[in-house]
């Protein structure tokens, strides 16, 4: 139990004089860097009692600092992130606002372009084009059933002229028949009265 506690004495010793000792090296490995490079050359320059690691009281305080520190810095870009969050979503509400107003400007002025209006309402380019086309074709056969009905008249007004005509002269032929013999009844009328007078 002596050599016990002499060993465990003299290891005391060793590394309160090792401690002591190191604790007054600069350490400028410690002031820049990761945390992790930090922890990584503590654990490289601490010194091994068997299962244990000794490490320098100073060294494990820089880190704390060091680790704090840049918890905090952490902590107040989040806080930051944070604040910036609502005045974001706002602008992407706006955006998205904006966004389905220009789709409904887009499909509008695509409705627009592919309609045209008739008789005050909208009607789409290929439904236009057959009431048009329909409407051409509906001219069409009337102008030719009128064509028609003319050439039709035009052949009845042909024939019936040239019935007029004939009737005409055969009228002609009847009037100077007729005065010819009233022109006889009146020569033989006056010869009558001649001779009876």
């Amino acid at each position: 139990m002596k050599t016990n506690f002499l060993i465990l004495s003299i290891a005391s010793l060793t590394f309160t004089t090792n401690i002591v000792a190191q604790s007054n090296i600069a350490q400028p490995e410690l002031e820049s860097g990761t945390i992790e490079s930090q922890f990584d050359y503590i654990i490289e320059k601490s010194s091994a009692f068997k299962e244990f690691q000794l490490i320098r009281k100073s060294s494990i305080l820089k880190v704390k600092d060091n680790a704090l520190d840049s918890l905090r810095g952490l902590r107040k870009e989040v806080i930051s992130s944070q604040k910036a969050v609502p005045p974001l979503q706002a602008n992407i509400s706006a955006l998205e606002n904006e966004l389905q107003t220009l789709k409904n400007e887009v499909a509008l002025t695509a409705e627009e372009k592919d309609s045209i209006s008739l008789f005050g309402k909208n009607i789409d380019k290929a439904s236009y084009s057959t009431i048009v086309w329909s409407i051409i074709g509906v001219l069409i056969l009337l102008l030719i059933l009128i064509a028609v009905k003319l050439k039709g008249s035009s052949s009845t007004t042909n024939r019936t002229q040239k019935e007029f005509e004939k009737i005409e002269n055969e009228f002609d032929d009847f009037r100077k028949k007729s005065m010819k013999k009233e022109q006889e009844i009146m020569r033989k009328l006056q010869d009558e009265i001649n001779k009876n007078g």
